[in-house]
């Protein structure tokens, strides 16, 4: 039951995360498309860069817990 629950924890912040950088990758779209801010492009690449690589980590450790919870509760 712990790593079930660990599974849906880490399952439902990975959602979270793919979600909040869809609409970050957006937002940067958005500003390159309308404006020639330098800075702020670096900003908003720089933030949507951060969430693409904790929806990567997410994603391994939702796989690697329901792995885990697989191979103990069958």
């Amino acid at each position: 039951m712990n790593w079930t629950l660990i599974w849906f924890v880490v399952n439902m912040l990975f959602v979270v995360s793919i979600i909040t950088f869809m609409f970050m990758h957006r937002s940067y779209t958005e500003a390159k498309r309308q404006s020639n801010d330098s800075l702020l492009l670096k900003q908003l690449n720089a933030r949507r860069m951060l969430a693409g690589i904790l929806s990567i980590v997410l994603f391994l450790a939702m796989a690697a817990s329901f792995m885990i919870n697989m191979r103990l509760n069958g």
